[in-house]
């Protein structure tokens, strides 16, 4: 067995040999990593595709993944998983921590997979409705509350939005939203600690800093020239430096700006296409790149085989996009039937068309901010009427983040007019899972299937006590409906 002996451990090593004398020859101590196996039983199955329930099925969850969905799954005796053994190399206790060893080196890290006996653990559903994970496709969770744009670029250190963002994260997993599409801000290392388990939330697939032209949607710097340079601490070098956003203008600096937010781990890459709600330098009506610069965006990120999504509302702007080669619009509000019509035509997505309930309220927009929420508002039943005639492929995103992120189900009752339960839960899990998986080898998740219940696939499950297929109230509802969120294979709610 190779053992990987760091320089800097070695040298730990021998620094603390020789100031503590207690210490002495590293040990050897294996350790077995044997993954959880939960078996849920009683329940009616909704895989995330089917146009109906399967009723009274049980479904295998070992480690982070579903191992099989059908009937009669035992729970009695024992199963076999496949598990790691690892040798860990510690140094002895040294005076005064004894019961305290620091872990220097670890031996096999890829370890050698064997077969061990374990105990089930196992969920009766008492006939409850088992649905995959929610997946949100338009978040900034580092935009949360207390986190506002105002606040990361005037009052806040770099840290502080990511302490934010952690409850913020486990709001969203208690909802039953088990993945998120962050289209705009530093979520790659919060993502990353989720996964390891440091953490709770929901998966997370990063944009990392949303790229804009000056004076467009992500330019929040003041209006004094130079100001970036001037006074480093405020402004679009301030936003850049903490990961929000990156100010480009020019096709050669756009490709800069997507392949610096590709170096660091960003997923899916998002560029601001026209003007937005919550800024005031850029009108709704004004369009935020040139054809050449949002090329210039999709052909870096498609080097590295991943994809670009653009904010916008107006034609010009979504016009652009699709003639870049822009994958999904967010947002959309005020398209026309044409625009529509060449969306779908062009198999462009929109991703995530919401009516954020609160936009009105949020406590630190000014008469314009609001007057622009408004506008954008009054457009949202149109765009969805022409959106579902002409057959425009639909994920499911709020963009009700920061002081709106407890009204992120409210998007299902908006919905209510124009699909039904079992047509917005496909775009809330399958139909979203489809869009993100765009983001191909980029994509941190790509080991098995998204949101569906189906073998092979994440351990991502949710258990309600009402049938949301033909109600989708009970979604909206998860404080009294949602009895049981698993989140890969890990038992985060169990009120049966």
């Amino acid at each position: 067995m190779r053992t990987l002996y760091p320089a800097s451990i070695l040298g730990l090593s021998m620094a603390l040999s020789a100031i503590l004398p207690g210490i002495t020859q590293a040990q050897e101590e294996t350790q077995l990593e044997i993954p959880p196996v939960t078996v849920i039983k009683n329940v009616h199955v909704w895989d995330g595709t089917s146009d109906a329930l399967k009723k009274d099925t049980d479904v295998l969850i070992v480690g982070d993944k579903i191992k099989k969905v059908g009937q009669d799954i035992p729970t009695a005796g024992q199963y076999e998983v496949d598990a790691v053994r690892k040798t860990v190399k510690r140094v002895a206790d040294a005076p005064g921590l004894e019961g305290r060893n620091l872990q220097l080196a670890i031996t096999g890290e890829d370890g050698k997979a064997e077969k061990v006996n374990v105990t089930v653990s196992v969920i009766d559903g008492k006939g409850g409705y088992l649905i995959p994970g929610l997946i949100d496709s338009h978040q900034h969770i580092m935009l949360s509350k207390g986190s506002s744009p105002q606040d990361i670029m005037n009052n806040q250190l770099p840290y502080t939005a990511a302490y934010n963002a952690i409850p913020q994260a486990m709001i969203m997993l208690k909802m039953g939203i088990t993945t998120i599409r962050d289209v705009g801000g530093p979520s790659v290392e919060l993502g990353r600690a989720i996964d390891a388990g440091h953490v709770d939330g929901p998966r997370i697939y990063s944009a990392h800093g949303m790229i804009s032209c000056t004076s467009g949607h992500g330019d929040w710097g003041g209006q004094t020239p130079h100001q970036a340079k001037d006074y480093p601490a405020s402004g679009p070098w301030w936003m850049s430096a903490v990961g929000l956003s990156t100010l480009a203008d020019g096709p050669d600096a756009v490709r800069g700006a997507t392949r610096f937010a590709i170096a660091q781990g960003a997923h899916q890459i998002k560029i601001m296409a026209g003007g937005g709600v919550a800024s005031l330098k850029d009108p709704l009506e004004s369009v935020g790149y040139s054809e050449a610069e949002m090329r210039a965006a999709v052909e870096a990120a498609a080097d590295y085989d991943t994809y670009v999504c653009a904010h916008a509302y107006n034609d010009e702007s979504v016009q652009r996009c699709i003639r870049a080669g822009v994958k999904d619009v967010v947002h959309g509000h005020l398209l026309s039937e044409e625009t529509i019509k060449m969306m779908a035509e062009n198999d462009v997505w929109l991703g995530s068309l919401s009516s954020p309930y609160g936009l009105m309220d949020v406590p630190w927009f000014t008469e314009e901010n609001r007057r622009k929420g408004r506008t954008i508002l009054a457009g949202y039943e149109n765009v969805m009427k022409l959106a579902k005639k002409h057959g425009v492929k639909m994920g499911f995103g709020t963009d009700a983040a920061s002081t709106m992120v407890d009204t992120i189900l409210y998007e299902f009752e908006m919905r209510k007019k124009f699909f039904t339960p079992l047509e917005m839960l496909k775009q809330a899990t399958s139909t979203n899972a489809e869009l993100l998986r765009h983001s191909n080898s980029r994509d941190p998740y790509r080991a098995a299937p998204l949101g569906v219940v189906k073998e092979g696939a994440w351990g991502d499950v949710l258990i309600y006590d009402a049938n949301p297929l033909e109600d989708i109230m009970v979604v909206t509802k998860p404080t009294e409906h949602l009895k049981v969120i698993v989140k890969g294979g890990k038992v985060y709610k169990n009120e049966l």
